[in-house]
């Protein structure tokens, strides 16, 4: 670089992704909600396919209940394990080893952003994320945490800077990523959208017969 000539920062490194797939999907009698088929498609292959098309490569999954159906899964699509061995552990529990696993895996060199979602999400498409990405790349310095927020819901993924997630990565034991969010202020940023995709999940019956009418004559199966 010559003298007087200005130095372009190196661009951040694209965020890894976390889903949170360890759920007992109990409100659905007990099935794996990742499991769901579009076309034939899992949920889970899905919501992989649509985070690479978006440019994210580093993948994993938190994985517990049903690991005999997820781990197939995870290894066809070349996605990273963590290991959840607590069923019915709550989704905070799943986010705090999410968020230890990248810590663990990042420091001390790259320190990634994090993009956390549920695995039940059926309308996410790579469109969905793309927009996320770029509102988390524009938005002010201080800004810490990305949510996308549709007619007043809160919906995912979550966008968590490499600062956030290690805060709270030293919440105690049983808070989770909502307990941070509720306490950041300002840090937080809500990205208003009318983009359903972000909080369009499958949690119970209802949800599931209001998808099929969404998508038919698609197949939606287990």
């Amino acid at each position: 670089m010559s003298v007087g000539e200005e130095r372009v920062p190196d661009p951040a490194p694209t965020p890894a992704a976390i889903l949170l797939a360890a759920g007992l999907g109990r409100r659905l009698g007990g099935v794996p909600k990742f499991a769901l088929r579009i076309d034939g498609l899992s949920l889970f292959e899905r919501l992989v396919d649509a985070l690479r098309q978006s440019g994210i490569d580093d993948i994993g999954a938190v994985i517990g209940p049903y690991a005999d159906r997820l781990l197939p899964l995870a290894q066809r699509c070349g996605v990273r394990v963590v290991w959840q061995g607590v069923p019915g552990a709550p989704l905070a529990c799943s986010q705090r080893l999410a968020v230890q696993d990248h810590r663990a895996r990042q420091m001390p060199r790259l320190r990634r952003d994090l993009l956390l979602l549920v695995a039940d999400l059926p309308l996410l498409t790579d469109a969905d994320i793309v927009l996320l990405l770029h509102a988390w790349r524009a938005r002010p310095p201080a800004v810490q945490a990305l949510v996308p927020v549709v007619d007043g819901v809160r919906g995912h993924p979550v966008c968590l800077s490499w600062e956030a997630a290690s805060a709270v990565d030293r919440l105690p034991p049983a808070q989770g990523v909502r307990d941070w969010l509720a306490g950041a202020g300002d840090a937080v940023q809500r990205l208003v959208t009318d983009r359903v995709a972000h909080v369009t999940d499958v949690d119970t019956p209802e949800d599931l017969a209001a998808l099929r009418r969404r998508l038919w004559p698609r197949s939606v199966d287990w």
